[in-house]
């Protein structure tokens, strides 16, 4: 019995000493060196993947102007290489090949970006710390938007030398034989037009209404830079503010888009993004003029035309509001009153919409994103 005890209890060390040295982190220096390839598309939101055609795309949104790519352990726990980041290319038109990418031959989380900083991950040691970092509101520009494709955990390990992802023509990691999809992380908001319907208030009838002024009040400034999941959340929390007033000073109707905007995703119902208005309803001989704010939240209903159904603002979409001042956006004050209208006070941002301001909002996808070159 002692020696059984014996044999038993040195079969659990052993058993225990294996389990310990399993859990040992990787020596990634030990690791073969591996290299990726890699081609990437544009994504437009929907199944089809393609947009309207490049109307949705303004100049310059299209660019790419730099690409980066983290690989990781398969657990997220160690960063494999230094991160991958080039620039200087000229691009135009159909995909994008990004060759010789070092790594590791082992299995790996790859993530790939385009249009980042070139020191956006310096000192990420791990995919957790990769997450911390968020992509700054104040970094995108309409000839730079930061975009990036889903994150990808292979299922075996690379091998020692070349690795694809997205040839139609090579062995490819997880069998991704078509272009990655790559994503913007911004939105784009703008008003393509404004009216007036004061047919059924005497009051109001045939008057003048100006807009004054425009903003987005619980604009997100900041958001994660990928997803494990496709179109999965990369809304940081926290960081909003309110963007600056633009000042338009134009009468109604208008047309033609003279307010548009960039802000990250925002998905949050306590805290969604909403336009706020301010307009005056011009005089005339019979009525004194007034100033109001009205707001609306942006997307409160889901109303989506192409791509993915969802509320409020999400990455790589574009809202076209629609608006419309109805017979009860304003109280149409005589001139004979004696009480003078009261200045109009800011709404505590965002304000829901009401009757007396109509939004309709056009949802759709971006246009393809010109990515014609080798980049080394």
């Amino acid at each position: 019995m002692k020696i059984r005890n014996i044999i038993a209890v040195g079969l659990s060390l052993f058993a225990l000493a294996s389990c310990s040295k399993d859990n040992q982190p990787v020596n990634v220096n030990d690791l073969k060196d591996a290299t990726l390839d890699i081609k990437v598309k544009a994504s437009a939101p929907g199944s089809s993947l393609k947009a309207d055609g490049d109307e949705n795309a303004l100049e310059g949104e299209m660019n790419i102007n730099s690409i980066a790519v983290l690989s990781f352990t398969a657990d997220g726990s160690q960063l494999l290489v230094d991160p991958y980041w080039t620039n200087g290319m000229s691009v135009s038109g159909g995909e994008a090949t990004v060759l010789n990418v070092p790594t590791k031959a082992t299995i790996a989380m790859i993530a790939i970006l385009a249009n980042v900083p070139a020191d956006a991950f310096k000192g990420v040691a791990s995919y957790g710390d990769f997450q911390t970092r968020l992509a700054q509101l104040s970094d995108q520009s309409q000839s730079s938007l930061a975009m990036s494709a889903q994150v990808i955990t292979s299922d075996d390990r690379l091998e020692e030398g070349d690795n694809y992802i997205g040839y139609s023509t090579q062995t490819n990691i997880n069998n991704l034989s078509s272009p990655l999809e790559l994503t913007r992380l911004a939105a784009r908001i703008e008003l393509k037009s404004a009216s007036t319907n004061f047919e059924t208030n005497d009051k109001l009838k045939g008057r003048t209404v100006r807009i004054n002024s425009i903003y987005f009040a619980n604009r997100k400034t900041a958001s994660r830079y990928a997803s494990t999941a496709y179109w999965g959340a990369v809304m940081a929390d926290g960081n909003l503010d309110n963007s600056p007033a633009v000042t338009l000073g134009q009468n109604l109707p208008l047309s033609g888009t003279p307010f548009r905007q960039y802000v990250m995703e925002n998905t949050d119902s306590e805290n969604p993004t909403a336009i706020v208005i301010n307009a005056t309803i011009l005089a005339n001989a019979a009525y004194q003029a007034e100033t109001k704010n009205f707001s609306a939240v942006v997307n409160e209903n889901g109303v989506v035309l192409k791509g993915d159904p969802h509320k409020y603002v999400k990455r790589n979409y574009i809202y076209r509001l629609n608006i419309s001042f109805g017979p009860n956006s304003f109280e149409g004050i005589d001139i004979d009153d004696p009480t003078p209208p009261d200045p109009p006070t800011p709404p505590t941002p965002p304000a829901p919409s009401t009757g007396d301001l109509s939004v309709s909002v056009e949802v759709v996808g971006w246009g393809p994103v010109n990515q014609e070159v080798v980049i080394k």
